[in-house]
């Protein structure tokens, strides 16, 4: 545990040179047989394809240019005792130079970052031959379906890059395993401190104010609010000249909980086999990983005042003397919630072998009520001073049903029906339904695949689409090329509905690219 005190970025350094040097050390103590060393080496070169998602004139252009060494290493030294280090090396390929002396650093003119994705220790037998303990920093994976788990919470999901979208936030836990029978294992995991999930660099466009091509204001991004009091806050804009406003950048806050006690997380699960059916009950009590919307302030200045906002109560900024100057500032948090799942996979072997996953969530959820309020010139607007719930506490569900089968022909066909996303909580924007999908294609022995894998939002039919084929070049490694598209509207379909902004077609999910990658694997 001593280690897990070191700044990540010093230790993921250390881990990555250990990586390095100890296979060959190894070969001279007579330690071959007790270390695995397994990695890879990735070059990723995106290019945006479309001109309309994302911000104004933003245009086409390379999205990534990036490459990443990962590394990981498992030594065993003795038959009770493994431990394991996982470290990932990133450059990112593009400058970072704004200024002439940036020109003399490293770290802007080719950028990269040192990521420690797991360090822990496990040791088997720890109270006796039924007890496992695994101490450290890890990456845990509940549940059975692909990839869309709701009963799967001790990690934070990783949506930094929109392809990676298995990746989680690794996380410091303790976890105990314990096997009172063959058929039955026990797990209890102890999480003492929370971390959020990681979202795209193109979420803040959740926030974006929209104008046409002369500058003039045309909407701002709608809170969740009924829809009386967005009428209020629309009327209040109306009445305004749209070219004589000027929004300043929004920010948000977000309230991250305190490192008490009572805020670490804690779960368990009983994982049991009956006959040809894998079987898991689990608890979960923790918090939600992705933001809420909590709180927001619209800090409004007319025409005529000083340079700078001196009237604004969320601080001082520039603004311009000429126009309406509006300040928007939001908060979000992490409420707290339950979660009591249950999971099965089995293979129909009464029906070709066709594979079956199944997931429930019971989400009992911490209630969050969304408070706004108005300023103009410094004073409050009791007309724009406004609350209403945004998750209940009422009890929702999420889950995942699937099928999956492999044909004689190499032909693999996976169907899931997707109650509730990954950052879906049951807020005003409600819990949706989705149909995903993929299908999978190999040739010339395994050697050329061509896969396609969408998700269609069955509420508002907006969907994500995403071709890939990959060419295994020589063994292990591969060449692989795709596009990645989403479908559906940019602006919410009702001004004053927050429920009806589209799922896959917002700005904050990011835009159209082209990839291509090469890979090898050792």
């Amino acid at each position: 545990m001593q280690m897990l005190r070191i700044p990540v970025a010093l230790a993921a350094a250390l881990t990555a040179a250990t990586t390095l040097l100890l296979p060959a050390a190894s070969q001279a103590d007579g330690w071959a047989d007790k270390i695995d060393f397994s990695g890879y080496l990735q070059s990723d070169l995106r290019y945006v394809l479309d001109d309309w998602r994302g911000a104004t004139g933003e245009g086409r252009g390379f999205q990534m240019n990036r490459n990443d060494l990962s590394m990981r290493l498992k030594a065993t030294p003795d038959p009770r005792v493994q431990a394991v280090i996982e470290t990932k090396l990133r450059f990112y390929g593009f400058n970072k130079t704004a200024q002439l002396q940036d020109l003399s650093l490293r770290s802007t003119v080719d950028p990269f970052d040192v990521r420690l994705e797991e360090a822990y220790v496990a040791v088997q037998g720890v109270f006796g031959p039924m007890f496992d303990l695994k101490v450290g920093r890890m990456i845990q994976s509940w549940g059975t379906a692909d990839m869309f788990n709701p009963t799967d919470n001790l990690n934070a999901r990783d949506f930094s890059d929109p392809m990676e979208y298995t990746a989680k936030v690794p996380n410091e836990m303790i976890e105990l395993d314990m096997y009172p029978t063959d058929w039955l294992t026990l797990t209890a995991v102890w999480v003492p401190v929370f971390k959020p999930a990681m979202l795209p660099d193109s979420a803040p466009f959740a926030f974006a104010v929209d104008y046409d091509r002369n500058g003039c204001f045309v909407a701002a991004p709608t809170p969740p609010l009924q829809r009386d009091q967005m009428g209020k806050l629309v009327g209040m804009f109306n009445a305004l000249d749209p070219c004589a406003l000027k929004f300043v950048n929004p920010q948000v806050r977000t309230l991250n909980p305190s490192l008490s006690l009572r805020n670490s997380q804690a779960a368990a699960r009983a994982k049991f086999r009956i006959g040809d059916v894998d079987l898991s009950l689990s608890y979960y009590y923790g918090r939600f990983s992705f933001p809420v919307a909590y709180t927001a302030v619209a800090d409004v200045v007319g025409p005529g005042s000083a340079s700078k906002g001196l009237a604004f109560a969320t601080d001082e900024v520039e603004i311009d003397p000429k126009k309406t100057n509006v300040k928007y500032v939001a908060e979000v948090t992490y409420p707290r919630m339950q979660v009591i799942g249950f999971d099965m996979a089995y293979s129909l072997s009464w029906l070709w072998d066709i594979g079956f996953v199944g997931e429930v969530a019971l989400v009992l959820p911490e209630e969050v009520t969304f408070g706004m309020t108005g300023f103009m010139n410094g004073a409050r607007l009791d007309m724009l001073t406004m609350s209403t719930v945004n998750v209940p506490s009422t009890p929702f569900v999420k889950a995942t049903v699937g099928l999956d089968y492999t044909f004689s022909n190499g032909l693999y066909l996976n169907g899931m029906y997707v109650r509730g996303f990954f950052d879906e909580f049951n807020d005003m924007f409600g819990i949706h339904n989705y149909f995903v999908a993929a299908a999978e294609m190999k040739f010339l022995d395994a050697e050329l695949v061509i896969r396609l894998a969408g998700a269609l939002n069955c509420d508002d039919t907006s969907a994500n689409v995403y071709p890939q084929i990959t060419w295994v070049v020589a063994p292990a490694v591969e060449l692989a090329a795709g596009v990645m598209w989403f479908f559906g509207d940019t602006k919410p379909s009702d001004p004053l509905s927050y429920a009806s902004k589209s799922k896959f077609g917002q700005k904050a999910v990011g835009r159209d690219f082209a990839f291509m990658k090469a890979k090898v694997t050792w």
